[in-house]
Formats: structure tokens, C-alpha cells, sequence
């Protein structure tokens, strides 16, 4: 069941980025995208940048979006709840959110989101910090296997 809710997830998540990059990324906007994103630091802040930048999610911009979601997962989970209040808000950025919890971020950071998931999920997170897992594990199995 569980192997049939990640492909299902995988397929979907497949079309909304396909969906989400219909509108071409600019120059200008990538250029504005990229310097935009050492100043993420909270889930508000990473939803509004996905909200004016979710079209130039590709390449350097996307693998610099991977960075920020798994740091801001692995070491500010104290902050759950914020992504949890946006994800009930908009269904889309969570899953651009898991999307991004990939085999780009560093392997430590995969695990702590992983340990934080099981650890410190609040009870009324259950399925999202499940699916948050699943994409972890997803990923560090990935690392695991390039090497």
C-alpha cells in the first residue's frame, strides 16, 4: 500500500511540476530567484518565493530550493507547524515541498529529517510527517545507491 501511495504521490507531484512550469522563467526572474533564496529562512518565506518563482523551478534554482526545504525540515523542525498551517492552505506547496526533499541534500540532513519525522511529529501531522518520511527515505536510499 504504502509503495502504491509513493508512486501515486510520485506521479502527481510529476504533473504539477509540469503544470507549475507552462509559464517560461524569465532572466531576470531566475536571476531574482537565485539571490532571493539565501534570505529564505521560515515556510513563509519559501511559499512566497514559490509562489512568484514556482515557474523557474529547474536546474540551479530547483537544487537551491532542494537545499533550503531539507535544511528548513532537518534543523528547524521546531517550525512544523508552519509548514503544516501553509500545506492545509495550499496543496500544492507541499507537495513542491516534498518534491524537494531529494538526493541533492546532504546525506546528514536526510537523516535528521527522517529521525525528526518519526520522533517529533505532532499527532495532528501524522500523514503529512509520514509522506515527509517516505520522501526522506526515498532520498537517502538514492544517495545511498551513487555511491
Amino acid at each position: 500500500m504504502k509503495i502504491i501511495l509513493i508512486a501515486f504521490l510520485s506521479i502527481f507531484i510529476a504533473c504539477v511540476n509540469g503544470v507549475a512550469q507552462e509559464r517560461a522563467c524569465l532572466r531576470a526572474e531566475a536571476i531574482e530567484a537565485e539571490k532571493s533564496i539565501p534570505y529564505l529562512n521560515s515556510w513563509n518565506d519559501i511559499h512566497a518565493s514559490y509562489k512568484k518563482y514556482k515557474h523557474c523551478d529547474d536546474g540551479a534554482i530547483a537544487e537551491a530550493f532542494s537545499d533550503v526545504i531539507v535544511r528548513q525540515i532537518a534543523f528547524n523542525w521546531d517550525q512544523i507547524n508552519e509548514l503544516i498551517d501553509l500545506s492545509n492552505i495550499d496543496k500544492d506547496f507541499f507537495e513542491f515541498v516534498l518534491s524537494h526533499i531529494d538526493s541533492t541534500a546532504a546525506e546528514s540532513s536526510i537523516e535528521n529529517i527522517i529521525i525528526n519525522s518519526n520522533e517529533q511529529c505532532p499527532e495532528s501531522a501524522f500523514s503529512e510527517c509520514t509522506m515527509i518520511k517516505n520522501f526522506a527515505k526515498k532520498a537517502l536510499r538514492e544517495l545511498k545507491s551513487a555511491k
